[in-house]
C-alpha cells in the first residue's frame, strides 16, 4: 500500500521534528513492503529538517503540490507565471502585506527580522535569502499579514490562482492555478493509484477526495464529511497515530 503524509499538525506538531517512534514505524512499514511519501504546505527545502537523513530519497511533494523532489532529485515545479506573479506581488504591496516568496531552492521575504516564521525557513542552511529580483521561479507566496486580509483574499480569487487558508495560522499559501497535492502526486504517477493518506487541513482535500482511505487529524469541518477516520489531536496523539499506523499495515499488508 502507498501511504501519503501531510506533515505540520498531521505527523509532526508546533513546529518540531517528527518523533523518532513516528519515523521508525515509517521505515517498518517500508520493509513490510509499502512505500511512504510526504506532501506539506513546506517547500522541500523545509521539509527536511523535520524528517531526518533516512528520509531523504523519498517523494517529497513540497509547497501544496508546487515542487516535487524524489530520490534527492527535483523533478517538477509549477511556478506562478512571471506576469502573474508580478500583479500579485504589486497587490500585495498595496495592501501593505507581509509575505514570503519561495524559489525552487532559495527565498525572499519582506518580514521583520524578528518574525516567528523564520524561524522554520531554511533552517539547515542551505539555500540563501534572495532580493525580490533575484528570484527565478516564484513557486509559492506566503502570506503572513495584511490591514485587511478579507479583501485581499477576494482580490486574489480573482486571479489564476490556487489559494490555501490554513486555519489554524491565520496564512494564505498561493500557488498557480491547478496547483494541488493530488495533482503533484498523478504527475508523479506511482502512488497514485491507491493510497492511504493522513492531513488535518484545507491542502489536503484534493488527495482525501481521492484516496483509498484517509484519517484526518483533529477535527477540520470540509474533511470530516469524506474522511475515513479522525484522530483527535489531544495528548495521546503520537501514540493514537502510531497504532493507527500498526492496524493499518495489518489490514494492507
Amino acid at each position: 500500500m502507498n501511504f501519503i503524509f501531510d506533515l505540520d499538525g498531521t505527523i509532526c506538531f508546533k513546529g518540531q521534528p517528527i518523533s523518532a517512534n513516528i519515523l521508525d514505524l515509517l521505515l517498518e512499514l517500508e520493509r513490510a513492503g509499502h512505500r511512504v511519501g510526504f506532501a506539506s504546505a513546506r517547500p522541500c527545502r523545509d521539509m527536511m529538517p523535520v524528517l531526518d537523513e533516512r528520509f531523504n530519497n523519498h517523494l517529497l511533494i513540497g509547497a501544496n503540490g508546487a515542487m516535487t523532489y524524489y530520490r534527492g532529485e527535483p523533478l517538477g515545479f509549477t511556478p506562478l507565471p512571471a506576469a502573474l506573479a508580478e500583479e500579485i506581488i504589486r497587490v500585495l504591496n498595496d495592501a501593505q502585506a507581509e509575505y514570503l516568496i519561495d524559489d525552487k531552492w532559495n527565498y525572499a521575504h519582506n518580514l521583520k527580522s524578528h518574525h516567528p516564521l523564520l524561524l522554520h525557513v531554511d533552517p539547515l542552511q542551505s539555500a540563501s535569502r534572495v532580493s525580490l529580483e533575484q528570484i527565478e521561479s516564484f513557486i509559492k507566496i506566503v502570506v503572513l499579514s495584511c490591514p485587511d486580509f478579507e479583501q485581499l483574499s477576494e482580490t486574489m480569487k480573482g486571479l489564476d490562482v490556487t489559494i490555501h487558508h490554513h486555519s489554524t495560522e491565520g496564512i494564505l499559501d498561493i500557488t498557480y492555478k491547478g496547483v494541488n497535492k493530488m495533482s503533484a502526486l498523478e504527475q508523479f504517477g506511482q502512488y497514485s493509484e491507491k493510497f492511504i493518506c493522513f492531513g488535518n487541513d484545507m491542502n489536503d482535500l484534493p488527495l482525501f477526495q481521492k484516496a483509498f482511505h484517509s484519517v484526518l487529524i483533529g477535527n477540520y469541518e470540509p474533511l470530516l464529511h469524506i474522511a475515513k477516520e479522525q484522530i483527535m489531536l489531544d495528548d495521546q496523539i503520537e501514540k493514537n497515530i502510531v497504532s493507527k499506523l500498526r492496524e493499518l499495515h495489518s489490514l494492507y499488508a
